[in-house]
């Protein structure tokens, strides 16, 4: 479990009785103004642990990287992500900051390679053995129209404006094809976030709203708000994780309560588990004996954190 504001990388080990045990394994860097640090963690073994380290990413800050750690917590290799992405910048970026990056979700390939989402500069990257970077798909923006009632100059309400994907998390389905969430950035559209499913092998795939059935990107699920994290079961269900059910908008302007949900998504079925329950949940793994492990409270407000367990 990663946690960006301390920089801990906590390991929680379930015994056969009693309540598992929990120990600091690795205290990775923080920035001291906004509290980014680790925000991902993925691991084969305890000596081949790798996590995401976003964040500011000024020469020398550490972060914007990619880092693998031995069994004793210590860094023992890094990757430099956002230098990669100054040199491969996002065609669709909406900011003026095409090159920025803000690496954030990982998945461990068979082959020893690592998959990555950059949430800021809307791609999917590859790390293969050698460390080399590919960029594997890219998330064009989709229209979404303006919100009413924000408390803040704006086009008129319902004008369509451009969304950029901020995809979250990566996932390889039982397929082995790999899948990707998207949160979907401001004014954060309810409703508007998909998941898509890539293809293995494929290299500057666009992931397009406007062409979702064709090529080795497709939407294979719509309909939800703000994905922050995704999983697979043995089954071959799909865990969709929101951090925000209601959407951020609400949370970030209007003061409601960062209530998220998370679904089972099978046979094109969605389920809500634990309705109403998770309050600002982060992320979503599944146990060995099946059970959902979800991390809360892990954005608004101090010392909240918590691993909730729940049952498929």
């Amino acid at each position: 479990m990663a946690e960006s504001g301390n920089g801990k990388l906590t390991l929680v080990e379930p015994r056969r009785r009693g309540a598992p045990m929990v120990r600091t394994f690795a205290t990775l860097p923080v920035d001291p103004e906004t509290g980014n640090g680790p925000v991902d963690v993925a691991f084969k073994s305890l000596n081949k642990v790798w996590a995401v380290l976003s964040g500011p990413p000024e020469e020398g800050s550490g972060f914007g990287r990619l880092v693998r750690l031995n069994r004793k917590g210590a860094i023992v290799e890094s990757v430099d992500i956002a230098a990669y992405q100054t040199t491969d910048p996002d065609p669709d970026d909406q900011e003026g900051i095409p090159g920025e990056s803000n690496p954030n979700g990982l998945a461990l390939l068979a082959g020893g390679g690592v998959l990555l989402t950059d949430a800021a500069n809307n791609d999917l990257l590859k790390i293969d053995t050698r460390r080399r970077i590919t960029t594997v798909a890219r998330f064009k923006t989709e229209f979404a129209p303006w919100p009413d009632g924000l408390p803040f100059p704006g086009p008129p309400p319902g004008t369509p404006v451009p969304v950029e994907a901020v995809p979250t998390a990566v996932a390889i389905g039982p397929d082995g094809a790999y899948y990707v969430s998207e949160l979907k950035g401001f004014p954060f559209p309810k409703g508007a976030s998909r998941i898509w499913r890539i293809e293995p092998g494929a290299v500057n795939a666009t992931c397009d709203p406007a062409s979702p059935t064709t090529g080795p990107c497709r939407t294979v699920a719509t309909g939800f708000t703000g994905v922050i994290d995704l999983a697979f079961g043995r089954d071959g269900t799909m865990y969709v994780l929101e951090i925000v059910k209601n959407g951020l908008l609400g949370v970030e302007v209007f003061g409601e309560p960062p209530i998220g949900a998370l679904w089972a998504v099978k046979g094109g079925t969605k389920t809500e588990l634990a309705t109403g329950t998770l309050m600002a949940p982060g992320g979503v793994a599944v146990g060995y004996d099946g059970t959902l492990n979800v991390t809360t409270g892990t954005v608004f407000g101090p010392g909240a954190g918590a691993v909730v367990r729940v049952r498929p």
